[in-house]
């Protein structure tokens, strides 16, 4: 895990510290040089390749097109490259560290934060004066310049109203009063942060204008309550009633008391009073792959030569779309263990072999020790069955 206390050059040599205390959720931040040395894995040719993969999510918005901004869906063929206009349009492709690996190294750099809160990767490739329109997010964003220059402006939530342009696909503010003191133009190497709810504008200022959009999973409350409401049905107490004592405040026969509200609300709070459940919901909702059909646990012949195959020495990497992490269960004996959407209870002795599989890519297991503990094949196989470790062929590795 990184020292929190340590200056940081994605953070402009702020301590992540300094970011979680005066930043994080509260207000933005532009990083000057924040990743000078950036390569960037995918060109504009190669990213458009991906646009015209079936089950690569992508979409173009073009500012003027046949509507006022024009939203076309992917998958894309070349006729619909060659038909752009010149100017003010944008590719977005989603989820890219799902596909192209060397964008996980990108990932990486944010280890400052929770890894199980960190969602994907999107690219945006924009021409001059491309635009997808004033709007807000709901969730928190660091918006890397990869290539090419873009001008952002920027309110706080209480700068604008949020009332939208009518009869358009996308959720564009139809108000965007300029605030002077929030208003940038970010280079090759420039970070601008954002909070939830922060409205940004972004326009390329040239052609070839990249950017990567590092966002961050934001369950709302009531995908909480929904989420837990499950949780809690999964086994019915029939006998678990409303019962309410009867009240000297009942004013009438037909009169709800605040002594029946009180208690229902009583019940309630009793019933989401369960650490452990709430921390399973947590867990199996931020762990779950965002293309889930695209990562199916392994059956049990896959898995046990899997496993076989890791024991033996072969290299097995961790994914830059897994989602691992992990709760200390309410007795601190137990740990819940969760990768891609699924959970295991193990010994907690064993949360440092969780730490490390989160903080490393690539794993060797021919020395480990599975005699050590009673609990560790189990975990190894678990977390190759989600593939949340995978093996690395000898053709990837050759490359």
């Amino acid at each position: 895990m990184t020292d929190m206390n340590t200056p940081l050059t994605i953070l402009g040599g702020m301590t992540a510290q300094t970011f979680l205390d005066e930043y994080w959720q509260k207000k933005p931040l532009l990083i000057r040089a924040a990743l000078p040395n950036f390569e960037a894995p995918l060109d504009a040719d190669e990213l458009a390749g991906m646009a015209m993969e079936e089950e690569v999510e992508s979409r173009i918005v073009i500012e003027n097109g046949n509507t006022p901004w024009e939203t076309q869906q992917g998958p894309f063929q070349e006729s619909d490259f060659e038909s752009l206009p010149e100017k003010e349009w944008t590719l977005l492709v989603q989820a890219v560290d799902h596909w192209v690996p060397e964008v996980q190294e990108l990932k990486e750099q944010f280890q400052f934060l929770p890894s199980w809160r960190l969602d994907d990767v999107m690219i945006s490739y924009a021409t001059e004066g491309g635009s997808v329109g004033p709007h807000y997010d709901q969730y928190d964003v660091f918006l890397v310049q990869v290539a090419g220059k873009r001008r952002w402006q920027v309110l706080a939530p209480e700068e604008y109203q949020d009332s939208a342009i009518a009869d358009i696909s996308l959720h564009i503010l139809d108000n965007f009063p300029v605030n002077p003191e929030m208003d940038w133009e970010l280079e090759a190497g420039d970070i601008l942060y954002l909070p939830p709810n922060f409205a940004h504008n972004g326009r390329a200022l040239d052609d070839d204008c990249m950017t990567y959009s590092v966002g961050f999973r934001a369950p709302s409350m009531q995908d909480a309550l929904t989420g837990i409401r499950d949780k809690l049905c999964e086994e019915i107490n029939a006998k678990d009633r409303f019962a309410a004592p009867e009240t000297e405040a009942r004013e009438h026969i037909s009169h709800i008391s605040e002594d029946d509200v009180s208690y229902l609300q009583a019940q309630l709070t009793r019933l989401i009073s369960q650490p452990d459940l709430l921390a399973n919901w947590l867990g199996e909702t931020m762990s779950e792959t965002k293309y889930p059909e695209f990562l199916a646990p392994l059956n049990t012949q896959e898995l046990d030569v899997a496993f076989n195959n890791a024991t033996q020495g072969n290299t097995f990497i961790r994914p830059g779309d897994a989602r691992i992490c992990y709760y200390r269960s309410a007795d601190k004996q137990h740990i819940s263990v969760f990768c891609n959407g699924e959970s295991l209870s193990v010994d907690a002795e064993l949360s440092a072999f969780v730490q490390a599989i989160s903080d490393q890519i690539e794993f060797d297991f021919s020395g480990l020790d599975l005699a050590q503990h009673k609990d560790l094949e189990t975990l190894v196989r678990f977390f190759i069955r989600q593939q949340g470790l995978i093996e690395l062929s000898s053709s990837e590795e050759q490359e």
